[in-house]
């Protein structure tokens, strides 16, 4: 009986794709007294020196530096010191305009009204657990979300994020390529936001009204850096379209399993004074929430 010659070329293809690092962790950077330097290998960066609260305006070459980096990098950390709760609209506005996005349990902030409070004592609801592109059932997502850590717990609370373009490198070039001619439904009560959110049945409808479901690509290409991202996210996605019930949903779970792949991911440990801004259109991201009764207070701003 001859024996099984297996060919190794074909064997390798049919393992997993992995990542070019190379394309990802960059070298630490300092400009103007502030630093720059990878968090982790693939998604994010931490951000030390930068002090806002001293009411001096911030040179615009730093402020160009800082702001090509969260392109690159998908989210930057910004270390206790750097801003304090009242004056977190000037670490926002680096970014962007603020725009209010609250529901009941998420009210504006004593500090800034286009500022929200999302506090553990107020905000029952379990959606900060679930993968998710903020506000990704509108037609036009907030480009940027900010977190101030007002209170933290002792243990706990952390914050998940994948690099959503480092999960589309994942595919297999043939897949992605017929993913890019797919869209899929967004719906804000996909996971029953709404409903949870508001108890009175008069607003909800009023709320429902004013977010139908939309039609979104599969892969969204980043209208600033051109790279391309998975586009579909556990709290929104309903479907895709033209798909039979059973084929959608295996292409939705198959491209949630590389966004949750650890490959693309960072978790990020909260400290008191801290913050964070990540660009919505790179990354994915969820809280985790293994803090028990502690108490967990972040102030949040979204970004257009």
């Amino acid at each position: 009986m001859e024996s099984l010659v297996i060919d190794e070329e074909k064997l390798d293809v049919a393992q997993p794709r992995i990542l070019d690092i190379h394309d990802y962790v960059g070298e630490k950077e300092s400009f103007l007294g502030v630093t720059v330097e990878p968090y982790s290998p693939v998604v994010g960066a931490r951000v030390i020196g930068l002090r806002l609260d001293d009411g001096k305006p911030v040179d615009p070459a730093l402020r160009q530096f800082i702001y090509e980096r969260i392109l690159r990098y998908g989210f930057l950390s910004f270390e206790p010191g750097t801003v304090s709760s009242p004056n977190f609209d000037r670490l926002v506005a680096l970014f962007g305009e603020a725009r209010f996005l609250g529901t009941p349990h998420t009210p504006a902030a004593k500090e800034s009204a286009q500022v929200n409070t999302i506090d553990s004592k107020v905000k029952k609801t379990r959606m900060n657990f679930i993968w998710h592109i903020d506000q990704a059932f509108r037609n036009n997502p907030p480009r940027f979300t900010a977190l101030f850590g007002k209170k933290v717990p002792p243990f706990g609370g952390d914050t998940l994020f994948s690099n959503a373009t480092a999960a589309y490198d994942l595919l297999d070039p043939l897949l992605a390529r017929y993913l890019e001619t797919l869209t899929a439904v967004h719906d804000v009560e996909t996971q029953g936001f709404l409903t949870l959110a508001y108890q009175d049945k008069e607003q909800l409808a009023s709320e429902r009204r004013k977010l139908p479901p939309i039609e979104a690509p599969l892969v969204r290409v980043h209208p600033e850096t051109g790279r391309r991202q998975i586009y579909v996210n556990e709290l929104y996605t309903q479907r895709i379209l033209g798909l039979s019930r059973t084929a959608s949903q295996s292409l939705i779970d198959l491209l949630l399993d590389l966004v949750k792949s650890p490959d693309v991911q960072a978790r990020y440990k909260w400290e008191e004074g801290a913050a964070l801004i990540w660009d919505n259109r790179t990354v994915q991201h969820r809280g985790v929430g293994d803090y028990g009764d502690g108490h967990r207070v972040l102030h949040r701003a979204v970004i257009d």
